[in-house]
């Protein structure tokens, strides 16, 4: 029984005949049991009906009322069919059915002593037949010989009908799922109108489709992606290296040569950098070196850094709130507050404000990094964390972005059990949060 349909259905009839042989035992023990007090209570009845029978023909044959006592005895047995026989106490037989026999099957025996008023005794053996009372329990036998096979039968089809179509949805989703493939993974599986497993069970699997049908648009994306990112570096490098193959060029422009081909496979080299360290953590291969972490000396670090980019502009950096520590990988930590800072100055306006906070809340420890800079649209924030999205992709080519940095900021945090989220109003600027467990506490 390979399909669970027929092992369900299997099962059924099994617990339907466990159940049948347990009612038809129980009933046959029961029939039987009254059957065999009815037959004790008759016998009981017939061997006192006997004695007084016997004494009281005794009496008149003694009187020579009637001429012989086997006789009048045997015409008393012969209306109920049973079978007796009568000894003195010396075991001189008195009298004996023609038909008994001591033990003889088929008959219940009873054996008990009375005496006559004139103090003779007097042993008593009567059978009567077991067939007449005992034959209601074979015609129980022939009913459940016919009945029980004929349940367990109806039992199989009914059962076998009813799992079919307590289990037709899964049969559906299983055909449809044979129908999705890569092409069309963007079909769901039909989800049964009722609550209950397999509505369950149906949405669980359209999730998972769901999240198979992002990955597969992320991995197109990003393979088309990755080429466009590396096509303008290298077509660069192409016409530097042309321009000073074709002509004679004097130290100076040799030099300026020189200096933009590292310049742009300085580029190259931090977006395949980039992509392997995303590569690494995609594959859990990236080994974070856990230990107790202050955040606040990470975040004063990061400030201090685009500090003098941010007074170039007349932006200032403000830090708020105390240290708090978290277990964590002290270099992937800086590298994300590193990367927010640095949008923060970035994406900032002439003359703005750059506010880094950190506080602790209910276990957690929550770092904000705001912005008084140009904002994101919203329909751009769904998308901002995937790799080589960029909100202005010409103005991020131009400050050297490939659109990684916050695709490696979110696997960093959710590599520690944090979060990141962002919020953001066009002209008015944008806040990063960070969420990550508190030192000592479970994630």
């Amino acid at each position: 029984m390979r399909t669970v349909s027929a092992r369900l259905t299997l099962l059924h009839v099994a617990v339907t005949a466990a159940i049948l042989a347990a009612f038809s035992s129980s009933l046959y023990l029961w029939v039987r049991e009254g059957l065999e007090r009815d037959l004790e209570k008759e016998l009981d009845v017939q061997v006192r009906q006997f004695q007084d029978w016997f004494l009281e023909e005794l009496q008149e044959v003694r009187r020579g009322v009637h001429p012989g006592l086997p006789a009048q005895l045997q015409g008393f047995l012969d209306v109920s069919g049973a079978v007796a026989e009568v000894r003195a106490r010396d075991g001189s037989v008195v009298f004996s059915s023609p038909a008994f026999v001591p033990g003889r099957a088929g008959f219940r025996e009873r054996e008990t002593t009375f005496s006559h008023p004139t103090g003779e005794v007097f042993r008593l053996v009567l059978a009567i037949p077991e067939e007449p009372v005992l034959q209601p329990l074979g015609q129980l036998r022939v009913y459940f010989a016919i009945f029980c096979p004929l349940v367990l039968v109806a039992a199989g089809l009914l059962g076998h009908l009813f799992v079919r179509r307590a289990l037709a949805p899964v049969e559906e989703i299983r055909r449809q799922a044979e129908r999705i493939s890569r092409a069309n993974v963007s079909e769901r599986v039909p989800e049964p109108g009722s609550k209950g497993e397999f509505s369950d069970l149906a949405r669980t699997f359209n999730e998972m489709l769901e999240r198979l049908d992002r990955a597969f648009q992320d991995l197109q994306n990003f393979a088309a992606d990755a080429a466009h990112e590396l096509r303008t570096p290298l077509a660069n490098l192409r016409a530097e290296i042309e321009t000073a193959i074709q002509g004679a060029s004097s130290p100076e422009d040799t030099r300026t040569t020189l200096a933009s081909l590292a310049e742009e496979v300085a580029r190259m080299s931090r977006i395949v950098t980039d992509l392997f360290t995303l590569a690494k953590i995609d594959m859990r291969q990236y080994a974070l070196q856990r230990e107790r972490v202050r955040l606040k000396p990470l975040l004063d670090e990061a400030r201090e850094t685009w500090e003098a980019a941010a007074a170039h502009r007349r932006i200032e950096i403000r830090s708020e709130g105390g240290d708090v520590e978290v277990a964590g990988d002290p270099v992937a930590l800086r590298r994300v507050l590193m990367n927010l800072v640095e949008n923060a100055v970035k994406y900032n306006r002439e003359g703005g404000r750059v506010t880094l906070s950190l506080d602790r809340h209910d276990g957690h420890v929550r770092i904000r990094v705001a912005d008084t800079g140009i904002g994101i649209p919203p329909e751009h924030l769904p998308r901002l964390f995937h790799r080589f999205y960029r909100v202005d992709k010409a103005r991020s080519r131009e400050s050297g972005g490939a659109g990684l940095g916050l695709a490696i900021c979110k696997s960093f945090v959710e590599a520690h059990e944090g979060r990141i989220e962002v919020s953001s109003s066009p002209g008015q600027g944008t806040t990063f949060t960070v969420e990550l467990p508190v030192a000592g506490t479970a994630p």
